[in-house]
């Protein structure tokens, strides 16, 4: 009997293993796995839905059935009966202007009841791009212009704010820190695109949300998420790639890997990047056949400074650097509900050369510095985060981070023909502990709320170094020498709540408490008539937001928000150049500034195949941090690094007012062929001095037109930006003359080419000529030239 039933499990698990089948689920234009479509067998009614490697086992008792594929971002096929392992492929849906689901609120919503502006970069628009840095990412959107004064860098300008006035969010952890500059900040590139699940960008005050810094608006970037299967045997799938590009002879290597089973899962990814000087366009205007050209170089020859010639003077030397970044995620399934999971990230990079202080010059026109770089910028970022989803009286969702960042930059300049070359460091150490709980009320009503508790300290050393003689002399540091810290407490509160079947509201309020202290020890360089700074405030922020849909193919949103930015370390305790002759000293009475934010927005779904998208938003800044004309120790003028410069501090004084839109437009003009547009405008005005905003950035956009078959996809675009005449420029950006023409900022537009073909599941290959007319152009603000033509090729395999 026993012998019996032996042999007939043995002949069931055989037939199961002969019958069973792997459905295998990918998108159409980029053959990447799609996880969580949904399977529903037509004659069970049973459903089942796709790992992370889009795979769904098939048992021997469905595969006779015929099959619905679904998943809300594409189209849902019907399968006939399976025979063999098989795999499909979805087209994404009727185009729409976004995405479904965001995390708007720190927590998944649904797009549709969001009143904020929000731009979503998926991960399959990551793959499709394929930027060289999280920089080029967020301008590849056509809706984040993003400022360069080097190679090595890119700053977002998000509403009209930029550098510490936009909050960089990574996986829910703020990387603003208390040393973040009011000027061009290029920290976004810290952040590797190819170890990004996704991005978003909130656009607008979000700081009843996120708190101090998120004046123009908040970049959330999401690195990969260990994914867990069904069974306790472990599985993996990962990717390879390689990249070459022709105008900075970039060289890119990355890998990552999943390896996973019911319980735990790790993920492992490594890039490494190599990027050359940058050639330039040689296209130039005819009116300006000099502008952007690198006539000539400093070098060193037996020790000494000479001024080089430079045979190609549309490379731009010297501009290149390499870079470096490590991911690894460890998850763990505590229970089905719960998971505790271990995040490393790591990055560093070689020095990084400050290209457009290379090309300064002096008043009789020789160049200026023969060094200026940013040593090597290292980001180690340590994060445990337990999150629970159970339904009791406090929460559905619980997320609990407790995250340490170490940063370490450096900035290095020597003068032409000067031996003595001056090294400032900064050390930053932040501590963190985010609570976040999610809390659904009622059928019609959600209560998102939680705290934040930030502590960085600051440590500032200085030298200067003999480089013939090696000798280490004393330097002013940047920041307070005793060293410096900073404290932010917060609570908030943000709920949703449906009216009726039309509208929707939305509602936040925050409350932030901050303290700082700077000490000051050395005063042999700077006499300071204070030993330290102390400096506490509070603010309280908030939103109110509608979303109205009389229609289906109606979206219209209102809202109104405020948004406030502490003093951080940097705008409290620094001595610097702000440019030469002008010096900036600390003000111990700097208080926050604040700004108020009213924008509607309205989404058309003009047909099945036709989107169109468009926003309107008004800012008005209130006692803003603006640099004016100041006593030190009683006098208008001290002596700084060698020059007689005027003194000026950040005062709070300044009013302003912001405005701006943004319309898009996405058209399905065939299956396969798909037309987009974005367009993009913000002015605005300094209120006391009748003076045009640094921030602010010319019309700018992007026009593309692509085709996408099961295997091939192929898009013509076009990146533009408008002109900016020279009285429009803001005074310190006409103090920076060598960055622009007479004319002001020349406006231009690039013609571009990309494509890829998917060879099989596993193999694709990517090729892109960009700035096909080689046209010599420099977006707006920044210290560099744009690539001039530039050959991509790369290659992919997933497994």
């Amino acid at each position: 009997m026993i012998a019996r039933l032996s042999h007939t499990t043995f002949l069931l698990l055989l037939s199961f293993s002969i019958y069973a089948q792997v459905l295998t689920i990918r998108d159409q234009s980029t053959s990447s796995p799609i996880s969580k479509a949904s399977v529903l067998f037509q004659h069970s009614k049973r459903s089942q839905q796709s790992d992370s490697s889009g795979r769904v086992i098939l048992d021997a008792l469905t595969i006779d059935e015929s099959l619905i594929v679904d998943h809300p971002a594409y189209k849902s096929i019907l399968i006939p009966t399976i025979t063999a392992d098989t795999t499909v492929y979805l087209t994404e849906q009727v185009i729409e202007i976004g995405e479904v689901v965001i995390s708007a609120s720190k927590w998944e919503q649904d797009r549709a009841e969001v009143p904020n502006e929000i731009l979503i970069v998926s991960p399959k628009q990551i793959e499709r791009n394929n930027p060289q840095t999280s920089a080029d990412m967020l301008q590849q959107s056509g809706q984040v212009f993003v400022q360069k004064s080097q190679l090595g860098g890119g700053s977002p300008m998000i509403r009209g704010f930029s550098a510490n006035s936009v909050l960089i969010m990574l996986d829910g952890i703020r990387i603003n820190n208390a040393i973040y500059r009011g000027g061009n900040l290029q920290n976004v590139i810290m952040l590797d695109p190819n170890l990004l699940s996704g991005a978003e960008v909130v656009f607008g005050p979000s700081s009843s949300v996120y708190g101090s810094d998120a004046l123009g608006g908040v970049m959330d970037f999401h690195t990969f998420t260990p994914a867990f299967t069904d069974s306790k045997t472990i599985e993996s799938h990962g990717a390879g790639m390689m990249r070459f590009s022709s105008a900075n002879l970039e060289r890119t290597a990355h890998f990552h890997v999943n390896v996973q089973n019911s319980k735990w899962s790790n993920t492992l990814g490594l890039t490494f990047s190599n990027f050359g000087d940058l050639r330039s366009g040689g296209n130039r205007p005819s009116k300006y056949q000099d502008f952007g050209k690198r006539i000539e170089y400093i070098d060193q020859i037996n020790g000494q400074d000479v001024v080089i010639p430079n045979d190609k003077v549309n490379v731009q030397r010297f501009s290149g650097y390499e870079q470096y970044n490590l991911l690894n995620k460890l998850s763990y399934r505590l229970s089905n509900g719960s998971t505790l999971t271990h995040t490393f990230y790591f990055t560093s990079s070689s020095d990084v050369p400050r290209y457009d202080r290379l090309t300064q010059r002096t008043d009789e026109g020789d160049l200026e510095n023969a060094q200026w770089y940013y040593g090597p910028q290292k980001f180690v970022l340590n994060a445990l985060t337990f999150s629970n989803y159970s339904s009791n009286f406090f929460y559905d969702g619980l997320r609990v981070v407790l995250s340490n960042q170490w940063v370490k930059e450096s900035r290095n300049d020597r003068k032409f023909e000067s031996t003595s070359l001056r090294s400032r460091v900064e050390q930053v150490d932040v501590y963190a502990l985010n609570v976040d709980f999610d809390k659904k009320i009622s059928d019609k009503s959600e209560l998102y709320y939680g705290t934040e508790l930030v502590y960085n300290y600051v440590e500032s050393t200085a030298q200067r170094k003999d480089i013939v003689t090696e000798a280490i002399t004393a330097e002013s540091t940047r920041y307070p020498d005793g060293g410096s810290s900073y404290l932010s407490a917060a609570a908030y509160g943000s709920f949703k709540h449906r009216l009726n079947k039309i509208a929707i509201i939305s509602s936040g309020l925050r409350y932030t408490y901050v303290a700082l202290n700077s000490k000051f020890e050395d005063k042999s360089f700077f006499d300071f008539p204070y030993d330290e700074i102390n400096l506490s405030n509070g603010a309280l922020s908030g939103s109110i937001g509608a979303v109205i849909s009389p229609k289906k193919f109606i979206r219209w949103n209102l809202m109104f928000s405020t948004g406030f930015r502490s003093p951080n370390i940097d705008d409290i305790g620094k001595v610097f150049d702000s440019e030469p002759g002008n010096v900036v000293v600390p003000n111990e009475d700097l208080g926050a500034e604040f700004t108020f934010n009213y924008e509607t927005g309205l989404n058309l779904k003009l047909s099945n195949r036709i989107t169109l998208e468009g926003s309107l938003y008004y800012t008005q800044l209130r006692d803003a941090m603006v640099r004016r004309s100041f006593l030190f120790d009683g006098q208008s003028s001290i002596l700084y690094d060698g020059v007689d410069s005027d003194v000026e501090a950040l005062v709070n004084v300044g009013e302003a007012h912001i405005w701006g839109y943004s319309v898009g437009l996405a058209a399905k003009l065939t299956e396969k062929l798909t037309l987009t547009g974005r367009v993009n405008n913000n002015d605005g005005e300094d209120e006391i001095e009748n003076i045009p905003l640094r921030h602010t950035n010319p019309m700018f956009g992007k026009i593309s037109l692509s085709y996408v078959s099961e295997q091939f996809s192929i898009e013509g675009y076009t990146d533009f930006q408008a002109k900016r005449e020279w009285d429009d420029l803001a005074p310190s950006e006409q103090n920076k003359a060598y960055l622009y023409t007479p004319e002001g900022a020349l406006g231009w537009y690039t013609v571009n080419i990309r494509s890829s073909y998917h060879v099989n599941d596993g193999l694709s290959f990517t090729a892109s000529i960009e700035n096909i007319l080689d046209k010599h152009y420099r977006p707006y603000s920044s210290g560099i030239s744009a690539p001039g033509i530039n050959g991509i090729i790369s290659a992919r395999y997933d497994f």
